[in-house]
């Protein structure tokens, strides 16, 4: 699903021409209104990314209901979305979008939680927050059926491919070092 391993994270637009010039091929975008978005995602996937808009994130649509999805499908025209609502990851799997669902490990019954809603709805991966966790990444890659991207507080490649080494088929982040 993950053309590589590494994913850029956009949490704004200054991050943009960075993201445009890396080789990066995935990108998570966590940010947006809904009259903009269109063309950046054009722009991102016109240089050869492939595009997930967390859909939480943008301002102006009900991304849970059918006609919102359909209009971030149909005009904002991502290759996916990410989500915590299992109803935005329902409707956007009725809309041809692959699916990542994020969760919040907080505690162990947070992780039987996600891993049973998860195991339900069946996203097209899941992405564990913070991924800075190799001991509970390992343990959800072992309980889930698709891949797990490990994302959040991750500052350099050495704790990215700690994460990896756990099983964590990718890793997002918006701030790394090559230390």
């Amino acid at each position: 699903m993950f053309k590589q391993p590494y994913i850029y994270t956009i949490t704004n637009w200054d991050q943009a021409d960075e993201c445009l010039k890396s080789s990066y091929q995935t990108v998570f975008l966590l940010t947006g209104k809904m009259m903009e978005l269109p063309e950046y995602v054009y722009h991102l996937q016109n240089a050869g990314k492939t595009v997930f808009v967390h859909v939480d994130f943008i301002t102006g649509i009900e991304s849970h209901t059918q006609d919102g999805m359909s209009y971030v499908a149909e005009v904002i025209a991502p290759d996916g979305i990410i989500s915590t609502r299992s109803q935005s990851i329902i409707q956007g799997k009725k809309n041809g979008l692959k699916t990542v669902q994020r969760i919040f490990l907080i505690d162990t019954h947070a992780m039987e939680k996600a891993i049973e809603t998860a195991i339900k709805i069946q996203p097209d991966a899941i992405e564990a927050m913070p991924g800075l966790m190799p001991r509970v990444i390992k343990e959800l890659v072992n309980s889930v059926p698709f891949p797990v991207v490990a994302g959040g507080l991750f500052k350099t490649k050495e704790e990215m491919n700690a994460a990896l080494q756990a099983g964590a088929a990718a890793v997002s982040a918006s701030h790394i070092s090559d230390d």
